[in-house]
C-alpha cells in the first residue's frame, strides 16, 4: 500500500522522491522513506548529513527543509548543495503557498517547526487535536477542527532544564535524563531525575487541561506527542487521566507533507538557490 514517503515528484523531465530535514536548537534530524537519522552539532554532523544524502540514498530527492536555526541551516545548505542530484526546498516558502493545509488564523510569528508538526500530526489524527512536541523546548500547541492553529504555550525542554541547573547551581552535576526510578529521591541524582520528570509531566499535563478547557470548551481532544522523551512523556500523561498518541517524526512529517500536496512548478520557486562560499 503507498504511503506518504512513496511520493515521486517530476521537476524538468526528472523523478524526485521527498525528503524532510528540521533543523533543530540542539540537532538536525533528516527523514526520507523508512530513515530517520538524527545527529547532535557536533563536529562531525556536517560530513554524516553529507555522506548519507551522497553514499546511502538510491534516488534524486526533494529536500523540504524547516529551521529553527539560521546559522545551522546556513551550513546544511551548503552540505547539500555540494551534492549532485538533489534540490534543497525552503519549507517556509511552501507552507505560505498550502494555506489550506494549516490556516494561521490569528497567531502571530510561531515557530515554524510548530506549524510543521501540525501537519504532520494530521496525517495520522484528525483534528482538532492538540499536539505536544519534546526537545530543547516543550510545545504544546492547539489545532481546530477545520485545520486552523490556535496557538499554545512553549517552556523549557528536559534536557534544557538539566542544563541550566548544571549552569547556575554548584551542587548539581551536568547529567543526562533518566526515568527516575522513585518519586522521592534520596541522593541528588535520583532527586534531580524525580523533579525533573514532575515538572515536565505536571507541565504538560497542565497545558493540556488549559488547553482543552479554554480553546475547547471541555472537551477532550486528540492529544500527539512527538519527539527524544515523547514516549516517557506519553506514559506520564496516562497517568493523569490523559490519553495520548505518540507519532515520533511530525515536524519531518509536516515537511514531507508540503512537498507531496505542492504543485510541481510552485516547489520549483522554493528551491534554494546556491549558497556562494
Amino acid at each position: 500500500m503507498a504511503t506518504l514517503y512513496d511520493t515521486m515528484i517530476e521537476i524538468n523531465n526528472v523523478q524526485y522522491g521527498i525528503s524532510g530535514i528540521d533543523v533543530g536548537n540542539s540537532r538536525v534530524k533528516l527523514h526520507h522513506d523508512d530513515v530517520y537519522l538524527s545527529y547532535p552539532y557536533d563536529k562531525e554532523w556536517k560530513k554524516n548529513v553529507q555522506h548519507h544524502y551522497r553514499d546511502h540514498v538510491s534516488k534524486r530527492y526533494l529536500i523540504g527543509l524547516s529551521s529553527v536555526n539560521p546559522k545551522q541551516s546556513t551550513a546544511i545548505v551548503k552540505v547539500l548543495q555540494r551534492i549532485p542530484g538533489h534540490l534543497v526546498i525552503n519549507a517556509h516558502n511552501l507552507l505560505m503557498q498550502n494555506k489550506g493545509l494549516l490556516k494561521l488564523g490569528e497567531v502571530e510569528n510561531a515557530g515554524l517547526d510548530r506549524l510543521l508538526g501540525a501537519i504532520g500530526a494530521m496525517n495520522k489524527v484528525e483534528p482538532p487535536l492538540i499536539t505536544v512536541d519534546c526537545g530543547t523546548a516543550i510545545t504544546v500547541n492547539a489545532i481546530s477542527a477545520d485545520r486552523t492553529f490556535l496557538g499554545g504555550v512553549i517552556f523549557a525542554g528536559i534536557s534544557t532544564q538539566l542544563f541550566g541547573l548544571a549552569k547556575q547551581t554548584a551542587g548539581i552535576p551536568e547529567k543526562s535524563f533518566e526515568p527516575p526510578t522513585t518519586l522521592v529521591g534520596v541522593n541528588t541524582h535520583d532527586s534531580l531525575m524525580a523533579g525533573i520528570s514532575a515538572s515536565t509531566i505536571g507541565g504538560v499535563t497542565q497545558a493540556v487541561r488549559s488547553i482543552q478547557d479554554a480553546v475547547f470548551k471541555g472537551k477532550d481532544v486528540p492529544v500527539v506527542v512527538s519527539g527524544g522523551e515523547g514516549e516517557f512523556l506519553v506514559k506520564g500523561l496516562a497517568e493523569n487521566q490523559i490519553k495520548a498518541t505518540y507519532i515520533p517524526h511530525i515536524v519531518t512529517d509536516g515537511v514531507m507533507t508540503l512537498l507531496a500536496s505542492t504543485e510541481p512548478i510552485a516547489i520549483q520557486d522554493a528551491i534554494i538557490e546556491k549558497i556562494r562560499t
